[in-house]
């Protein structure tokens, strides 16, 4: 009887999924509260902050980690990344910041082991943000990864390509008109991930992030 060779099989874990959005914008104001539906224990919970920078910028929420990349500046506003793992139960933020007007792109990510991993944002004034490639730490998995753009003025004609469920946070302010815009894409056994460019409406200055999130 011939032997029989067995090979065992490389796991990759199976893709978070996001099982909450929650988009928002307000017009000058000292402090930003988002609201949303409980989230589940042990899920992550990411908010995309766009702050205006007329007076103080955001200051981190308790119980959250803010990015690598801090209250990055870029244009006249920043762009700030907020994170942490769900007790369960939470129904919303409160972030306080000086007298600036705030747009926001909140996800509840679920099946997830709770790590992000980032990349330091680009930046430049066109109509095609362009987010960064990024290298994940812990190798080859099926992460979700998300990218988007924090911008002005304008409006967002179409996300990076393969990129689905795209949503804007847009401020309030007539006179400031900040918008944060990012999608979502699933891959599979995948160690790199380079996103295409965002298309706006018209140019503007904007900042461009990517980041994953890993498989339970």
């Amino acid at each position: 009887m011939p032997a029989v060779m067995q090979m065992a099989l490389a796991s990759y874990g199976s893709s978070p999924v996001v099982q909450r959005v929650t988009t928002g914008g307000a017009a000058r104001t000292t402090s930003t509260v988002l609201a949303w539906a409980a989230a589940t224990a042990g899920n992550l919970i990411v908010i995309e902050f766009i702050c205006e920078m007329n007076a103080a910028a955001p200051t981190t929420p308790a119980g959250y980690s803010l990015w690598p990349s801090g209250n990055f500046v870029g244009g006249t506003w920043t762009t700030s990344i907020f994170y942490k793992i769900a007790a369960g139960g939470e129904t919303g933020v409160t972030i306080t910041h000086g007298n600036n007007v705030t747009c926001s792109a909140m996800r509840e990510f679920g099946n997830t082991s709770g790590t992000i991993d980032f990349v330091a944002p680009a930046t430049g004034t066109s109509v095609n943000p362009d987010p960064p490639s990024l290298t994940p730490a812990g190798g080859a998995k099926n992460y979700l990864w998300i990218a988007g753009a924090s911008y002005i003025t304008t409006s967002v004609n179409a996300f990076s390509s393969g990129y689905l469920n795209g949503v804007t946070g847009a401020s309030t302010s007539p006179g400031y008109l900040t918008r944060v815009s990012s999608a979502e894409r699933e891959t599979e056994a995948a160690a790199v991930e380079n996103p295409g460019a965002l298309t706006l409406a018209a140019s503007s200055a904007w900042v461009a992030y990517t980041y994953a999130v890993s498989p339970a």
